[in-house]
């Protein structure tokens, strides 16, 4: 029985540690953080009726790896539609407000377009714990007089506050579900609280300025709340994520093992996030490797188990 116990135990262990080194491999190869510094140009244009405003336009120099953020502002009358250049490594190239990894010198334009006669455009986002789910986030364009519907949602028990901006054609402020009537430019922002206490991953890391956190955050902007099953997911989180960060609080020795089991989600997250396709492709390969590896070792751990009984 002892040696059984005892062949066990390593059993499991070796399961641990693989999972461990596994995790620790992922984290290493996301981590892109090169023992000497590399300077990488960026040049930043734009197309006539708008602007980069964020870093700005012309050539800069950046370290490698270096998420840059990128800003796109239309002028009146005009609407951004696209990143175009070396935009592989921008995270979202149909977004005005977005990033781009520094993994070479990259050259990029941002793109306008003038809005056709009697067409508007709307500017949508939020603030707090909550977004917008109808018609979304971002900038849309619309014929004038359109009646657009507005559907603000909040994440868990946090309460909807108001509309703010340009809200003169705004049915109700005050109301999550309204209606806003296109007679011109508009830009409006839906205002969350955040009354629902701190959360896990706050919880665990100790601030939520936390570089684990902004991790996990934009893989909540650009995963999970850009579709009706990652909202649902963000949803849950928040209403059963504030008791139990209540706990961790309470005990201060929990919020290590807390980190360690975050470590696959902080890796996973930050693959998404900063990783271009073909470097998505390679870490899936090597885990898809590992995987089929340890399955492989367990089972023939468990024949040798078998023959000790």
């Amino acid at each position: 029985m002892k040696i059984i116990l005892s062949s066990m135990k390593h059993h499991y262990l070796a399961i641990v540690s693989t999972f461990l080194i596994t995790v620790a491999l992922i984290a290493g190869i996301v981590g892109c953080e090169p023992t000497l510094a590399q300077q990488y140009d960026l040049t930043i244009a734009s197309t006539a009726g708008g602007s980069v405003t964020t870093p700005g336009e012309g050539d800069f120099s950046c370290d490698m790896c270096v998420a840059v953020i990128l800003v796109a502002t239309p002028s009146s009358g005009y609407h951004f539609v696209n990143w175009t250049g070396d935009v592989d490594t921008i995270a979202n190239v149909n977004a005005a407000s977005t990033t781009i990894t520094l993994n070479g010198d990259y050259s990029i334009t941002a793109n306008f377009e003038a809005i056709p006669a009697g067409q508007y455009s709307l500017t949508i986002s939020s603030v707090g714990c909550g977004f917008v789910n109808t018609p979304g986030e971002g900038i849309f364009d619309y014929e004038e007089g359109t009646v657009v519907e507005l559907v603000a949602k909040a994440v868990g028990d946090n309460p909807f506050v108001k509309w703010s901006g340009d809200v003169s054609t705004i049915a109700d402020v005050e109301d999550a579900t309204t209606t806003i009537t296109m007679n011109d430019d508009y830009s409006i922002t839906a205002t969350f609280k955040c009354i629902a206490g701190c959360f896990i991953a706050t919880a665990a890391y100790g601030t939520p300025m936390a570089e684990e956190i902004e991790i996990l955050r934009k893989f909540r902007d650009e995963y999970l709340l850009t579709n009706p099953l990652g909202q649902a997911l963000v949803d849950l989180y928040y209403k059963v994520s504030p008791p139990i960060a209540e706990f961790i609080t309470e005990h201060p020795n929990l919020k290590p093992i807390v980190r360690v089991g975050l470590l696959p989600v902080v890796a996973m997250s930050t693959v998404a996030v900063n990783t271009t396709p073909a470097e998505k492709m390679v870490i899936v390969g090597l885990l898809v490797l590992v995987s089929v590896a340890l399955t492989v070792w367990v089972i023939r751990q468990r024949r040798r188990d078998s023959e000790y009984i």
